[in-house]
């Protein structure tokens, strides 16, 4: 028997939940309504399918393209018209979708309780399924999709986005990284997840609202931006792209531990009376301030094999009343979280003989202390510097108490490294003259890794670089290395 003409074959199938899509021409329309009625009867009295099923009547019965069922506490839908063009279930209880009708261009399903989607339709153009906390993924996305709204679920990853999306509102989620960003992209809304870098951002942006992430960097920003929100990140600089966007164009870069050289730049830039830039909303105070740091012994003897901790934090109490004793405790600890102090075998034994050294010299450890005191906790490219100037300072002391007095070659090649050293940093300081927001130290000391080798410099520390930097750089090495060397 046809299950047109079985309505207890249909009211098996919506009481279980299982719903498939029917044809008009397959399925008259009493067939229709006695689903649907029977749909219906079996709901929970806290849901209006009475409300549901008389919308449903409606919009079969005048072919309307657009179907609304938001606001009705609905647990579950029935079949669906297979005509509809747009569908609101915003603002129902569904945990679960059934197949949606291929004809589908807008689908409105926010503030539910989905945990997955359905495969969506072929020529869908908008989709929102915002606020479904416990979504966290999404299915393969049709390259028909413009606009895509995710607010305040669970994503932590996002599919290949479609070439034709031109909105993607993905905040409150937790989101480690974004996929490639299509060419049509106007708007991007990621705020309030765990990204630490962006892709690079496509020509066609015009507003990006990244707050409250872990961002450390921005790529080089699209000149039609027009909106820029990356307040509450890691940013210590700025790409000199931002000078680009529109006198119109708002930034608001509020609570980001900008290194003092780009708050520098962007007071002197932003209060010209020449400037026509774009309107840029900071914050004057750097965050360093008011930072606690642990005792110096503590941070001391963590660089230590444990069998000799008791011993060097007894000697190393008595200096914690010194002068700059507070901020080379919190460049020890920023030290440990360097990308030498991580990846290089030997490092943390080289500075425990360093700090060996340090306890025994009044003289050296004060000038120690006082050359980390120009270190700061959130740049690591001044605490990898601060360490390179530490390990100088060692060697002229070295020198000075005659270390080197029967070994003159020694004391040659230091020489040459001390003067190769000078020179990279006034090659740096030339080259940082004509960039907004590229810290001085960054270049100074990517200049150093890559030419670390060929000037046989010993105390050079690995660091990484950002890519801007790199790339501004990279294409001076050769002739910086020729002009050093003589």
């Amino acid at each position: 028997m046809k299950p047109a003409h079985n309505p207890s074959f249909f009211r098996s199938f919506c009481g279980l939940g299982c719903i498939s899509r029917l044809s008009v021409e397959e399925q008259n329309i009493t067939d229709y309504h006695r689903i649907w009625d029977n749909w219906a009867k079996e709901g929970a009295a806290t849901e209006d399918r009475t409300q549901a099923v008389r919308l449903l009547k409606i919009c079969l019965a005048f072919q309307e393209p657009a179907l609304n069922l938001s606001l009705l506490r609905l647990r579950s839908l029935p079949y669906l018209p297979p005509h509809i063009q747009e569908l609101n279930i915003s603002s129902n209880e569904l945990r679960s979708l059934p197949e949606l009708p291929p004809s589908l261009t807008v689908l409105k399903a926010s503030d539910n309780r989905l945990s997955r989607l359905p495969a969506l339709p072929p020529h869908l153009v908008a989709l929102d399924v915002s606020l479904n906390r416990v979504l966290t993924c999404l299915p393969s996305l049709p390259s028909s999709l413009q606009s895509l709204s995710a607010l305040l679920n669970s994503l932590e990853t996002l599919p290949d986005l479609p070439p034709a999306l031109q909105k993607l509102s993905v905040g409150n989620n937790q989101l480690t990284a974004l996929p490639e960003l299509p060419c049509e992209l106007q708007e991007l809304s990621a705020f309030d997840n765990r990204l630490q870098e962006l892709p690079p951002l496509p020509q066609n942006l015009r507003l990006l609202n990244v707050g409250e992430n872990q961002l450390h960097r921005l790529p080089e920003l699209p000149q039609r931006l027009q909106s820029l929100y990356i307040p509450n990140n890691q940013l210590n600089t700025l790409p000199d792209s931002i000078m680009n966007l529109h006198i119109y164009a708002d930034v608001n870069i509020y609570n980001n531990p900008l290194s003092t050289r780009t708050l520098q730049a962007l007071q002197r830039l932003t209060s010209s009376p020449d400037y026509h830039g774009p309107r840029i909303y900071f914050s004057m105070s750097d965050g360093q301030q008011n930072t606690l740091h642990r005792p110096l012994a503590d941070a001391v003897t963590a660089w230590f094999p444990e069998n000799k901790q008791s011993d060097v934090s007894q000697i190393w109490h008595a200096f914690e009343h010194e002068e700059h004793a507070n901020t080379f405790s919190a460049f020890l600890d920023r030290l440990s979280d360097t990308v030498s102090a991580r990846n290089t075998s030997g490092f943390r034994e080289q500075v425990a003989a360093w700090l060996e050294k340090l306890s025994a010299s009044a003289e050296l450890r004060q000038q120690s202390f006082a050359v980390a005191a120009d270190a700061t906790e959130s740049c690591e490219d001044r605490v990898a510097l601060t360490w390179n100037n530490l390990r100088k300072t060692l060697l002229v002391h070295q020198a000075s108490e005659g270390l080197f007095d029967n070994d003159t070659g020694a004391l040659l090649s230091l020489g040459r490294e001390m003067f190769r050293l000078e020179i990279l940093e006034d090659i740096a300081r030339d080259k940082v003259r004509t960039l907004h927001f590229v810290d001085e130290i960054e270049v100074y000391l990517a200049f150093q890794t890559m030419l670390a080798e060929k000037l046989q410099l010993s105390t050079a520390v690995k660091v990484k670089w950002s890519t801007k930097t790199g790339h501004r750089v990279r294409v001076f090495p050769v002739s910086i290395f020729r002009f050093v060397w003589g």
